[in-house]
């Protein structure tokens, strides 16, 4: 197994995918967190006798947490596309370098 300074010279494997993975799962507990103060605060407002707003708060933090993961993933997951992409097409020279070369091909 190559140790990590060999894997962060060399150009053989990508760290992309592994960045990617980390920052998102930094932003998710980010917006995990965001979404329990915004609860908290509900709460907070609610004892404090605005029953209104704290009740808004309360509905709306957990659902624009949600929507705010999915878009979060949906980026994240765009990134790891380019990456997936470049390892499939490297799959796809590999696998043409290999094969035989096609009999009914025209020569130009």
């Amino acid at each position: 197994m190559p140790s990590i300074l060999q894997r962060f010279l060399g150009f053989d494997r990508l760290l992309g995918p592994v960045l990617v993975k980390i920052v998102y799962y930094v932003g998710a507990a980010f917006i995990i967190g965001a979404t329990g103060l915004g609860v908290l605060a509900g709460l907070i407002s609610i004892f404090n006798g605005n029953i209104g707003g704290g009740a808004m708060q309360l509905i709306a933090s957990p659902a624009v947490g949600a929507v705010g993961f999915v878009y979060w993933r949906f980026i994240c997951e765009l990134f790891m596309l380019a990456f997936l992409a470049y390892d499939r097409l490297g799959e796809i020279r590999d696998r043409l370098v290999w094969s035989a070369p096609d009999p009914n091909h025209p020569d130009f």
